[in-house]
């Protein structure tokens, strides 16, 4: 017994050094860390689709923290991220956790590494004078949003139908196209993510007045009952993660360490003030948005590479009863190289 606690104490010991160097206030000292995995040498490709959702991404490669740590990274614009991991075009890949489970079910080339963010930013955004007053109102009304295997949809929808046995008509289109069908009243509401509800809260009417407001987000009170209302998506629920083709995870592990350690170093950037003119110049040069969205809404991005593995086996099981896959795959979502460390 004895020896097998020792055995367990080094285990662990071991486990939390492999994260030293991620946040300099929680490095062990240098006489415990093991010695670093060996970088290949080669490039780590990454498929992006241009989202202030992955500044931690644009942070890290501005500032110089992959290149530091001996990383070449090469960014890659593409609306086919996942798919260009799988095949192995790419080795990574930021995308809506949703997006990647599926496919991890189905048993293709790719896994899970480490969370990107937590909460979720998607709100549901309605004109300011819209009549809903409780969740059940929203019954049967077109609501724009991105898929039905989008996060935010996914959660909305659940709630609405196991709390208030109704449901919307959802319309599918990207959030630009959202904001559009909005104003020109072709949509009763639309889920909408940051920085495009930043966006859409600073739009006016004619007479100066707010276009947009937001309902049952946690933070808004529909019925005027003087309470706020309960937020449909729940408390908290994870946003997007950081994926990886397999192969590349068992062939270049000491690159892909590196790389989320590069990424944990720009999280704290941004965290310790994420409307600094640098952040903010960063994310402006990637996308394409109005500069004060982005002010309003970095605040609101919590980015961490520690996985919320409970929520996002929930999220299997949404899927599950979608029909969009057979089964959950439970902890085989995640990466069991990263065990210890961002889960």
């Amino acid at each position: 017994m004895k020896k097998t606690f020792c055995m367990l104490l080094t285990f662990a010991a071991l486990s939390a050094a492999l994260w030293a160097g991620a946040r300099k206030d929680e490095a062990a000292p240098a006489a415990q860390q093991p010695a670093a995995l060996a970088l290949s040498g080669k490039k780590v490709i990454v498929a992006d689709a241009n989202s202030t959702h992955h500044l931690n991404l644009y942070v890290a490669y501005e500032k110089g923290l992959f290149t530091r740590r001996g990383l070449e990274v090469e960014i890659q614009q593409t609306s086919s991220g996942v798919a260009a991991v799988v095949g192995g075009e790419a080795d990574i890949v930021f995308n809506c956790p949703t997006g990647v489970i599926t496919p991890i079910a189905k048993g293709q080339n790719i896994t899970i590494i480490a969370q990107v963010k937590i909460p979720c930013t998607s709100v549901l955004v309605v004109p300011a004078n819209a009549p809903y007053r409780t969740p059940a109102d929203l019954k049967g009304q077109q609501i724009a949003g991105l898929s039905t295997t989008c996060c935010a949809v996914i959660l909305i929808r659940d709630a609405l139908r196991s709390q208030y046995n109704t449901d919307f008509e959802l319309v599918t289109l990207a959030p630009g196209a959202a904001i559009a069908a909005l104003d020109a009243g072709q949509v009763k509401g639309a889920i909408l993510e940051e920085p495009f509800v930043a966006l859409a809260l600073l739009a006016k009417d004619a007479q100066g007045n707010p276009r947009y407001k937001t309902l049952f987000n946690g933070a808004s009170d529909a019925d005027g009952d003087g309470k706020i209302d309960p937020n449909l998506a729940g408390e908290n629920p994870p946003c997007r993660t950081i994926n990886a083709n397999k192969d590349f995870i068992a062939t270049r592990l000491g690159d892909a360490k590196a790389f989320i350690e590069a990424i944990a170093e720009a999280d704290q950037l941004i965290l310790s003030n994420p409307v600094a003119a640098d952040i903010v110049d960063i994310a402006a040069k990637y996308v394409t948005v109005d500069r004060q969205a982005i002010i309003n809404s970095n605040p609101k991005l919590g980015f961490t590479t520690q996985l919320a593995t409970a929520q996002l086996k929930g999220y299997a099981d949404a899927l599950v009863r979608q029909g969009t896959i057979d089964a959950n795959p439970g902890d085989a979502l995640f990466a069991s190289e990263f065990k210890g460390i961002t889960w």
